[in-house]
């Protein structure tokens, strides 16, 4: 740069003693260029602001999410051209333009120019389409200034880490025969224990009754002391046990079915959905990795409002291989799972390797039962029914994407 600006000055000085006007014109006009890099070159970048807001962090399948970006120049220095290149994971979706290929393996580029005068900010509205299950990151964004004469003269990078999350869809659980599907039993009439969080009244107080569950405001209208009433805590606690491994053979063989993946994705989140709204608490085991050095994920079984987004979101994080197979899985449940849990195995493969695991859980008093999904569903539920395994059969038809409920037929 200062080579080009002396050079400049010096045609200046030359055609002025020699009297030649071309040359000073040239030496002038590339004096204005050099200066003009310059000046876009040192303060192009500066006193900018990019900001991306990503609206809602998790998204269900097949939804479209609005993303925002908004550019301020907050200088008296105008950008003619701005680009801006976002880094994004592969598997997302722009609705109004296409993903470019970038120099970082498995990510994408969403590109944006932007051409801004002074004290300008501009919003721009573009919309995410949820076309995959996953954990998607966005970061870092690339910033290119150019000058008047379209000259790239400043570029910088910058970390804006962030994480959308896509989860499993999920549908109704629809049964011919609902008394043998296999989503754990209703709540009970009785129990040696009370839920807190279910007042069902006040009763007259009795010996041994704490003072804290005495209902003070009753007891002052009624004149004489009663306590709270609540209903038996007897939710059944059903753990869906996921087999996530799609193809036979050893786990640790890189094959899988993308197609029988997301079928159980969607199948383990219903199944979680329709546990869920009859009552109960739902939990989810796995073998797979979710970033950690555990192999095994597992979420404890909770009945909240918020249990739900919890399955989707671990759901989201299954990827294309396992960590262990299905009978290291089965065999780790008992140190894990409350007494008396029944577990909701489900599987797209042939029982042979994991049958053992099932056997010795239900000699161990937990209550077993098997949802088969996939081509070998109904052999699978017969051979599982034959051992006194209860067992049925789910599907999801046409496909995963279009179904509208799980079938299971018992």
């Amino acid at each position: 740069m200062i080579g080009r600006a002396v050079l400049a000055v010096g045609l200046v000085l030359v055609g002025a003693v020699l009297s030649q006007p071309g040359l000073v014109l040239i030496g002038a006009v590339t004096l204005f260029v050099v200066l003009v890099m310059d000046i876009w070159s040192r303060y192009g970048l500066r006193d900018l602001d990019y900001e991306r807001d990503l609206g809602p962090a998790r998204a269900v399948w097949g939804d479209e999410v609005r993303i925002g970006l908004r550019v301020w120049n907050r200088k008296p220095l105008p950008l003619p051209r701005l680009v801006t290149d976002d880094y994004v994971d592969d598997g997302l979706a722009v609705v109004e333009r296409p993903l470019l290929r970038s120099e970082i393996a498995g990510q994408g580029m969403l590109r944006n120019g932007w051409s801004l005068l002074w004290y300008e900010r501009v919003v721009r509205h573009l919309h995410l389409r949820a076309e995959r299950r996953g954990v998607f990151h966005f970061g870092p964004v690339r910033l290119e200034v150019t000058d008047l004469f379209g000259r790239e003269v400043g570029r910088e990078e910058r970390e804006l880490p962030a994480t959308f999350t896509v989860l499993p869809r999920t549908v109704p659980v629809r049964s011919e025969q609902p008394s043998r599907a296999p989503l754990g039993t209703r709540r009970a009439r009785s129990s040696l224990f009370v839920d807190p969080a279910l007042f069902a009244g006040v009763r007259p107080q009795q010996p041994g009754d704490p003072v804290r569950q005495r209902h003070w405001r009753a007891t002052a209208r009624l004149g004489q002391p009663v306590s709270k009433r609540f209903e038996p805590a007897n939710e059944q606690v059903v753990i869906i046990v996921l087999d996530a491994q799609t193809a036979d053979g050893p786990h640790w063989l890189p094959v899988y079915d993308e197609e029988r993946l997301e079928a159980l994705g969607v199948a383990a989140a219903s199944l979680a959905r329709a546990t869920l709204a009859s009552g109960s608490a739902c939990g989810l085991a796995a073998a797979f990795r979710t970033g950690g050095e555990r192999w095994l994920s597992y979420l404890p079984p909770r009945a909240d409002r918020q249990q739900l987004t919890r399955v989707g979101e671990l759901l989201a994080r299954m990827g294309p291989f396992v960590s262990a197979s299905f009978e290291d899985l089965l065999g780790a449940l008992p140190q894990r799972v409350p007494p008396g849990a029944t577990l909701l195995t489900l599987s797209c493969r042939a029982p042979r390797t994991y049958l053992g695991a099932l056997l010795r859980l239900r000699s161990s008093g937990f209550e077993v039962r098997h949802l088969a999904i996939g081509p070998t569903a109904s052999a699978t539920a017969r051979v599982l029914r034959a051992r006194r395994i209860p067992a049925a059969v789910a599907a999801l038809e046409p496909d995963w994407r279009t179904a509208p409920s799980v079938t299971v037929n018992g």
